[in-house]
């Protein structure tokens, strides 16, 4: 099982992957969890949780590389909201006998509730119904069963779970203040994310400053920095306009342009073109692996190899679990061999030759293209690389079998 730790992780948290709404609205009952493995954790049923349970529903794929980078913190999340009545479950569409090891080495890193969705079911009723196809993306359900909350991960759900969990018995006067604060709040964050007039958002600021001061902080333990979060949040509205201009193939013009404004709200050393070739790469990757697997448009399959086969991207790992998940994966009906070869390859050259990871994909992906000898040399290099004696008695004997069809 490969380890990845992404680039630009730290950037692509403050990114919420929406697009328009497929009908389904914030408030509407939440689908059912139709699963067809509890890889980890026990079932949960959100019939059984109304009343008592707020429930995280989050997608995401061992392949993906924001979905990895969001593991920690969903861990921290179970732990931070777990005494407040809050379960975090992870649904993937992947094989059992994909993300069974990957969770069983991930151990307690991941450290909540995990699922494999069956036939694709679950992903229907929340992914599909509410228009989005970029993960992760999680979903809240309230105790009253309805969908409260969804976006990524990363940016903003640590602040729902807090509205929610938060549950007074009887209401005071400061909670009613505290209310009208947050709800000011909710509007400055929209305002600034739509990039509404300054003089708007200055008003609004004032408001929630006074309140702020007024309760004692609207947030428990954290100070308010309207500022940054007014930066943040147009950020965030703006790279949102990016994603979908990158989706829909815009030309370099207006992307150029979104940039522009972007540039002065984007956190130090955010890199747009490394942005855009992450976040294209993985959106392509997605749409292939759907149609390659038989839950996408296979008509389109000819186009998303050559797209992936064209992206600029220096994002190692990604590359890497994209192009062993090519050569792997068993729910896989058409297999092109020479693309997982090219995304290897890239990996490999990007990476200099000198990650083991790398190089077992990269051996692997040449004796699969019938390149025996060559995969002989490169398993060896990557041997050399190895100190984990379980990981190297693998590719030992990965190597004798490359070996052997080198005669």
């Amino acid at each position: 099982m490969k380890t990845l730790v992404f680039s630009l992780a730290a950037a692509v948290a403050l990114l919420a992957t929406s697009s328009p709404s497929s009908g389904a609205e914030l408030g509407d009952p939440a689908a059912a969890l139709d699963i067809a493995h509890w890889v980890k954790g026990e079932a949960v049923n959100l019939a059984d949780a109304k009343g008592k349970k707020i429930v995280v529903v989050e997608f995401w794929a061992t392949w993906c590389g924001p979905c990895r980078a969001s593991i920690p913190h969903l861990t921290d999340v179970q732990k931070k909201f777990a005494n407040r009545g809050v379960v975090v479950v992870g649904v993937s569409d992947e094989d059992l006998s994909k993300v069974q090891p990957f969770v069983d080495q991930m151990a307690e890193k991941m450290d909540y509730t995990v699922a494999v969705d069956s036939g694709g079911r679950t992903s229907q009723g929340y992914m599909t119904a509410y228009g989005q196809n970029g993960i992760p993306h999680a979903f809240v359900v309230d105790l009253e069963g309805r969908v409260a909350w969804h976006g990524h991960p990363m940016s903003g759900l640590d602040e729902a779970l807090e509205k929610l969990a938060r549950q007074p018995v009887v209401e005071r006067p400061e909670d009613k203040k505290r209310a009208e604060a947050q709800r000011k709040l909710r509007e400055f964050t929209t305002l600034a994310t739509r990039g509404e007039d300054a003089a708007v958002l200055d008003k609004l600021a004032g408001e929630v400053a006074a309140l702020d001061k007024e309760i004692g902080g609207i947030e428990p333990n954290r100070k308010l920095d309207l500022a940054e979060l007014r930066r943040t949040a147009r950020f965030q509205g703006l790279m949102r306009d990016y994603q979908k201009a990158v989706a829909a193939g815009k030309p370099g013009a207006d992307l150029a342009t979104i940039e522009r404004q972007a540039t002065p709200f984007a956190p130090k050393g955010f890199n747009f073109a490394e942005y855009r070739g992450q976040f294209t790469l993985q959106r392509t990757f997605q749409d292939y692996y759907r149609a390659v697997t038989g839950k996408g448009d296979a008509a389109a399959i000819p186009e998303l190899a050559a797209r992936l086969r064209n992206v600029k991207s220096s994002d190692i790992d990604a590359l890497n679990e994209m192009a062993w998940t090519l050569l792997t994966d068993e729910k896989i009906k058409t297999r092109d061999l020479t693309l997982a070869l090219k995304l290897a390859q890239t990996a490999f050259d990007v990476s200099s030759g000198k990650d083991a990871g790398v190089l077992d994909t990269y051996a692997r992906a040449l004796f699969d293209n019938g390149q025996a000898t060559e995969a002989v040399a490169q398993q060896k290099r990557a041997l050399e690389l190895t100190d984990d004696k379980n990981r190297k008695a693998e590719m030992e004997e990965t190597l004798k079998l490359y070996q052997s069809k080198a005669k």
